[in-house]
């Protein structure tokens, strides 16, 4: 696959595809998937003709497995018939790990397919956080991509902490480090998933973005994610700005509370005293902010600096 004449997802190798939970990863799989039916879905193109499709579920009931094929179905505009052909999707929820990689060499070996994914690689494994596991697991799969010249692509939960965007346990680390490829995707309070790549071994793929209209049809929402993208540049401007302000008029009164307590008048050098102590902030810090509001709140006088006529 590529967007915008830069590749992703080689064959003949693993790949990684991350987010928080509910954040959009089968839909994007949904896309790539229509994509490779298909000579192009949106921004996403197929690199190849007529690719097999073997998509494995680990998550999710045969009922909602049935609705992603008819998903796939919308966005190619293909046939029955053709699908029937190209995309084999397997709903493997009820399997026992033990059995998960036996089962898919054998489906592999039955399919031939150019692309597979799978969707939930955690489950393969007794403990994400096994390193010997995890490490045999990843090594199984480069052996089978290799073997068979296809692309692997695993899907799996970034770590629950929202400042942590590495993919889970151990599993995750070696998935990071042996993958050709991997695909980022935030979803936004409006709905928008956006789709970046993080890491790659070529040329990092250009972002894209998609959401669900109102009857449930998923379209291109690169200009939706771009206004939004800088209404919360803005928006972060502002609240920037008021932070700023609030700092700023916090300081102003602690500055003429300390002037009052004196008398009325107080040195430069004991304002700045009083204000790092106050503060904690550096001397240099106060020393701009004192010549920063002479003139404004703060006046200058021969005995010392004073509150602002106007403020008095």
């Amino acid at each position: 696959l590529s967007v915008d004449g830069v590749g992703f997802f080689a064959q003949d190798d693993i790949h990684g595809l991350k987010s928080k939970q509910k954040a959009g990863k089968t839909t994007v799989l949904k896309v790539c998937s229509a994509a490779l039916m298909t000579e192009q879905v949106m921004r996403v193109k197929s690199e190849m003709d007529h690719p097999v499709v073997l998509w494995l579920d680990t998550e999710q009931k045969p009922a909602d497995v049935k609705a992603i094929v008819d998903d796939i179905k919308l966005l190619s505009g293909v046939s029955d018939d053709y699908l029937d052909e190209h995309l084999f999707l397997f709903p493997l929820r009820k399997m026992n790990y033990e059995t998960l990689l036996e089962d898919t060499r054998f489906l592999v070996e039955r399919v031939h397919p150019q692309v597979m994914l799978v969707d939930g690689v955690v489950d393969y494994v007794a403990s994400f956080n096994d390193e010997v596991l995890s490490r045999q697991l990843i090594h199984e799969l480069m052996m089978l991509a290799q073997e068979h010249r296809c692309a692997i692509v695993c899907v799996l939960h970034e770590n629950k902490a929202s400042d942590d965007e590495n993919m889970r346990g151990h599993l995750g680390t070696v998935l990071a480090q042996k993958a050709g490829t991997v695909l980022q995707c935030h979803k936004s309070k409006q709905g928008i998933i956006s789709v970046s790549c993080p890491d790659s071994r070529h040329g990092a793929m250009p972002e894209w973005s998609i959401c669900y209209d109102s009857e449930g049809r998923l379209h291109d929402a690169d200009e939706q994610h771009r206004l939004e993208v800088e209404r919360e540049r803005m928006s972060k401007k502002e609240r920037q700005l008021l932070e700023k302000e609030k700092r700023e008029k916090e300081r102003v009164d602690m500055a003429l509370t300390a002037i009052r307590e004196s008398g009325d008048c107080i040195s430069r050098k004991e304002l700045t005293e009083k204000l790092v102590g106050l503060l904690g902030v550096s001397r240099t810090t106060v020393a701009t902010f004192i010549t920063r509001q002479l003139g404004k709140t703060l006046v200058q006088t021969e005995d010392g600096i004073e509150v602002h006529p106007y403020l008095t």
